[in-house]
């Protein structure tokens, strides 16, 4: 594995400094917001975050239906949003709703499994953080505190699998009877491009349609999201 996030490049999240504990703006702690669908890890990741002195957990959310209310009416300034919210929840879909609703929010996808087409579709989407869920708790901590720094500059993506990894991620792929064809729609999608986009690279008319049916989900987000949990060895629920 040759890297364990993607965060902006300027503030390293594995270097503890003076300033990393300074509050935000005002006087006031980073205001945060979590969305996860699994509540033991929820509660603990925000009961985590509440200890740091800098750091307040205004919500925590199961799905992503009432994200936009919350984030108007109890305004935060990072979201922790986990990648694969279960079925008929898009979180990618969610994170580009939010950033265009409110684009000071930072959002940081977290994800049980790392995988760098992922971490390029949630940049697509506008997020501004990959990050994996086994991550200790002070660099994920540091990872939060580099991304609203002032001192944040330009983005930066690291390969996040090793080779093995790969293959099981095509594994799982082609255990659903993909094409050749079909895998290669998969790929794209992954990497965040649009059905125009895929349609025009690969010369396909209706490039995701024959993918969605085929992993019985609904949405581009869901064939992701199940695609890293039986990758991961664990049921797409």
């Amino acid at each position: 594995m040759l890297a364990r996030f993607w965060v902006p490049q300027a503030d390293c999240p594995g270097r503890s400094t003076t300033s990393g504990v300074q509050l935000f703006r005002a006087g006031r702690p980073i205001r945060l917001g979590i969305v996860d669908d699994h509540p033991v890890f929820r509660l603990g990741l925000a009961r985590t975050l509440e200890r740091e002195v800098d750091m307040k957990v205004v919500w925590e959310l199961g799905t992503a239906t009432e994200l936009i209310q919350s984030a108007r009416s109890s305004p935060v300034d990072v979201v922790l949003m986990d990648l694969n919210l279960g079925p008929g929840q898009d979180s990618l879909a969610a994170t580009q709703a939010l950033i265009q609703r409110h684009p000071a929010v930072k959002v940081i996808v977290i994800s049980a499994l790392l995988d760098p087409e992922a971490a390029s579709a949630a940049k697509t989407a506008g997020a501004s953080g990959y990050i994996p869920k086994d991550l200790p708790v002070s660099e994920t901590v540091a990872a939060i505190r580099s991304i609203v720094s002032k001192r944040s500059g330009a983005f930066v993506f690291a390969d996040f699998l090793s080779p093995r990894n790969g293959a099981t991620r095509s594994l799982a792929a082609s255990s659903h009877g993909l094409t050749k064809r079909e895998q290669e729609v998969l790929t794209e999608l992954r990497r965040g491009r649009t059905n125009r986009e895929i349609a025009s690279k690969l010369g396909v008319s209706t490039p995701t349609v024959n993918v969605l049916k085929k992993l019985r989900v609904t949405s581009r987000s869901q064939a992701v999201a199940r695609l890293h949990a039986e990758a991961a060895g664990r049921p797409y629920t």
